[in-house]
């Protein structure tokens, strides 16, 4: 009867780490197919996965399954952790090439909100209202504005007097809220119109300037829907181009670091990731914090240094905020 026992719990791990194997592979391959670029996503739930059935079937008495599985977990952590060694450390770790000198004085620190509100969550109002006084944040990017969220963010975020404001009755609608003053606004699709992102340059006071790009891109969910994914993505670099260097990239990229139209974003548009050193999955809250994903992203140019990075407090959308503290290079 144990022996039974014990062959039927080996077959049932194999069966989970077989399935679970598949976005160790499938981050190496996510170009090929959409499917693969959606499996890709789970990269890190694989690996921490398969060295679970790793475990469980060393302890079964199955070392050449468990060994397989370990080579899985191998394979996922190779696709993975090279994503991971190019963020940036943060500043308060190190101290910087552009750090000021004893005695001057350092640029301001800014700290950027991105809230994706999520359309139908309408009636959380006071709950997102609720994380922008607990972040404290000098400027407010939001997504998913619909004509309703839009009138309950003037009325609500009276403290951030500059403002540009873009709903729609759908899912693409944008709004910025900023206590200091903008002297540049406008959307602009990427490259669909009916998917826009915002564009804004932030007036920190004397010389200091920071360039923010506000995204939503298109959810993806089978080819057609991918494809618009990436050319979204694509569409960034040239956007980011009519920034100053201190520039900023934040929003929901409805992609993971180990999507390959990420992976080419940072790389044609000259981004450091901010997000990538630490685990920030913010998507779907719904679902258990090891299940979920992180595919809201904080992307800086050459002129900004990051101070810190961090999710805030669940408000009723399907994606956690994501606050970002940057400051401006000085030569």
């Amino acid at each position: 009867m144990v022996a039974t026992m014990r062959a039927a719990a080996i077959r049932i791990v194999s069966l989970f780490a077989l399935l679970g194997a598949l976005p160790a592979l499938a981050v190496f391959l996510a170009s090929w197919h959409w499917v693969l670029d959606l499996a890709a996503c789970f990269v890190v739930q694989s690996l921490w996965g398969l060295l679970l059935a790793a475990g469980a079937l060393a302890t079964l008495g199955a070392p050449r399954r468990a060994a397989a599985c370990a080579g899985g977990a191998l394979l996922a952590a190779l696709g993975a952790v090279p994503d991971w060694c190019r963020a940036l450390p943060m500043a308060s770790e190190h101290l910087p090439a552009g750090t000021p000198a004893a005695g001057a004085v350092a640029p301001p620190a800014i700290r950027v909100l991105a809230l994706n509100l999520l359309r139908g969550n309408e009636a959380h109002l006071a709950d997102a209202l609720a994380v922008v006084r607990a972040e404290q944040p000098d400027v407010v990017f939001c997504s998913e504005v619909t004509p309703r969220w839009c009138q309950g963010l003037k009325e609500g975020l009276v403290e951030f007097p500059h403002r540009h404001l873009a709903p729609d009755p759908g899912y693409y609608g944008v709004a910025l809220f900023s206590r200091l003053p903008l002297s540049t606004t406008r959307t602009l699709g990427l490259p669909e119109t009916w998917a826009p992102a915002l564009l804004a340059v932030v007036e920190a006071g004397g010389s200091q300037r920071l360039g923010l790009l506000g995204v939503h891109t298109p959810r993806p969910g089978d080819g057609e829907r991918n494809r618009l994914r990436d050319e979204a993505l694509a569409a960034i670099p040239a956007a980011v181009r009519e920034l100053p260097p201190a520039h900023l990239v934040i929003g929901d990229h409805n992609a993971t670091p180990w999507n390959p139209a990420l992976r080419a974003l940072l790389k044609d548009g000259g981004l450091r990731p901010a997000t990538f050193a630490d685990w920030l999955p913010t998507w779907p809250t719904q679902w258990p914090l090891p299940l979920r994903i992180p595919i809201d992203h904080a992307f800086v140019g050459p002129g900004l240094e990051v101070l810190d990075v961090h999710t805030g407090a669940a408000f009723g959308s399907d994606h956690l905020p994501l606050c970002v503290t940057v400051r401006a290079i000085t030569q």
